[in-house]
């Protein structure tokens, strides 16, 4: 067989030798196009609180004309979630050609509290990858800043004296700013407590600076503390309270955690009658202007309700009914101090003799000790003396002495009129055995009379039971309905309508609330007991019928 030649022809050569010149030119332009081609991954700012959000700018850019260009693909899950927020594409001329910077922004909102190392972002130009890292971000709790060129470490905190308190009880709100080294500007920070649109609130109790050592610092504290009365049951949220530091460029917020309260109703067990809804620790004084005066002359009694508590919320006793005296209505009398009330009473005596103002009661609801309580007033010895008029004096000489005779003349008549009178009345009266106010008024009226027959009833309860029947019986007799229980605002609203004085109103809500009250009474009345109240009932309904026959 004839060999007819060699394969390594010219030809071939030249062919390996074209192939190999356009890989050499591929990875040549390959290697400029990615020296002409930049990412970047900026992030600001680089320290952010828990509350706050930082910036995340993604660009990619080149002196040549860049299409082909893949979105950024990278994931910061679980440290923070990402918020795409634009898209911008701007080009431009580089050496009479256009070229495109592709920009994309995010809004990273941070997850947890530390410093954290954001993994690598990743763009595709051209089917090339390209990799750009963001580095790291710290972020701080919403309640603590850490300042970066001074390295002082501010912080703030918010407590309660008591998380579970009862309704209308006094609790502190305290919130402190605490900070290592003072900030590098001379603006002052800002801060914001909350509403507590739950509550009552006192003025500012105290402001206060000091200092304290945590964890190896020294700390200074300004201290804010606010007292606070819860007015709902149930649970309350105290929403959080802000302090602004005053960051050149960029101010820092600084938040509280919120403070959750879980307020307790005040008991029903063992709530006295007169109780008006205070709470705390409680204490009453009472004094007058004068101990001894005239008939119809006005004198001052004076209340101190003194202690702890919520004294916006302190209610003065009613005096609507002082045997002997007629009361006006109270004036609180304002005073500089925010543990004590006190109330003004005008009163006027309306006979004369000793007379005495009883003992005053006040109930509160101790939440330390979880039970009700009284503070009782020293009653008061009032000497009244008869009201004389004042006669001017004239000389005698200048009076006629028929004047004086027929001034004697008088006089004597007078003497002996009012001895007659005497006579009468003593007779209509001797030998017949002393009433009390109920059998002196039974004559004419049922109620009355169904009244005066209660002083042989036996057991407390049934005495009260009664006599709140014979109240509403008579209260539906005026108003000519058939009988039924009235409440409160009904029996007002009677009253009213007959022009009944508000003395008397009381007088029957009061007297009903003791019916109520003797159900559950541990110990029985006495007999005197017994006789005052029906004696106060039948004196009630007597002034009413006084007050209907006139009109």
């Amino acid at each position: 067989m004839k060999k007819i030649g060699n394969i390594q022809s010219p030809l071939l050569k030249i062919i390996l030798c074209i192939i190999t010149f356009s890989v050499l030119l591929i990875l040549f332009k390959l290697e400029a196009y990615s020296n002409e081609v930049k990412v970047a991954a900026v992030i600001t700012p680089r320290h952010i609180q828990l509350n706050e959000k930082a910036i995340l700018e993604l660009t990619i850019s080149g002196n040549t004309l860049i299409n082909n260009i893949g979105a950024p693909k990278f994931n910061f899950l679980p440290d923070f979630l990402t918020v795409p927020l634009q898209t911008n594409t701007t080009p431009r001329l580089v050496e009479d050609k256009i070229a495109v910077t592709m920009a994309w922004v995010y809004e990273l909102i941070p997850q947890k509290i530390g410093e954290i190392v954001l993994s690598d972002i990743s763009f595709t130009y051209q089917g090339v990858p390209y990799i750009a890292n963001p580095g790291k971000i710290v972020v701080g709790a919403a309640d603590t800043y850490h300042h970066p060129s001074s390295g002082g470490i501010h912080k703030v905190d918010a407590t309660v004296s008591n998380k579970n308190p009862y309704v209308n009880e006094a609790i502190e709100y305290r919130f402190r700013y605490l900070y290592t080294t003072v900030l590098p500007t001379e603006a002052s920070t800002t801060t914001s407590l909350p509403k507590f649109q739950d509550f009552v609130v006192d003025e500012l109790l105290s402001e206060k600076t000091s200092t304290v050592k945590l964890n190896g610092d020294t700390f200074y504290v300004q201290e804010s503390i606010i007292r606070i009365y819860p007015q709902n049951t149930g649970k309350i949220l105290i929403q959080p309270s802000e302090l602004e530091l005053p960051i050149k460029g960029r101010p820092k917020i600084l938040k509280t955690d919120p403070i959750p309260l879980n307020v307790e109703p005040i008991p029903e067990l063992g709530r006295p009658p007169h109780f008006n809804g205070a709470v705390g620790e409680y204490s009453i004084t009472a004094q007058v202007d004068r101990m001894k005066l005239e008939v119809r002359k006005a004198l001052t009694l004076t209340l101190n309700i003194s202690g702890t508590g919520n004294f916006k919320t302190v209610n003065p006793p009613k005096l609507s009914s002082l045997n002997g005296f007629r009361v006006d209505p109270p004036n609180q009398v304002k005073t500089d101090t925010s543990d004590s009330s006190i109330y003004t009473y005008v009163i006027i005596p309306l006979r004369a003799g000793i007379l005495q103002i009883p003992a005053l009661q006040y109930a509160y609801f101790n939440p330390h000790t979880k039970d009700f309580h009284t503070t009782n007033t020293t009653p008061i010895p009032i000497t009244v003396l008869p009201n004389h008029t004042d006669v001017e004096e004239i000389d005698s000489d200048t009076i006629p002495w028929l004047v004086w005779l027929i001034l004697i003349s008088l006089l004597a008549l007078l003497v002996m009129g009012g001895y007659l009178l005497y006579s009468l009345k003593f007779k209509s009266h001797n030998g017949n055995p002393p009433q009390n106010a109920a059998t002196r008024l039974d004559q004419g009226n049922p109620i009355l009379e169904r009244l005066a027959s209660l002083e042989n009833v036996t057991g407390t309860a049934s005495l009260g039971e009664e006599i709140s029947k014979l109240i509403n019986q008579y209260l539906c007799d005026l108003q000519n309905e058939p009988y039924r229980k009235l409440n409160t605002t009904e029996i007002q609203g009677i009253c009213q309508h007959y022009s009944i004085s508000l003395q008397i109103v009381d007088d029957i809500i009061d007297i009903l609330k003791k019916c109520d009250h003797l159900r559950f009474a541990p110990v029985p009345l006495s007999g005197e007991e017994r006789n005052a109240l029906i004696t106060r009932t039948a004196s009630v309904i007597q002034h009413i019928d006084e007050s209907m026959s006139t009109r």
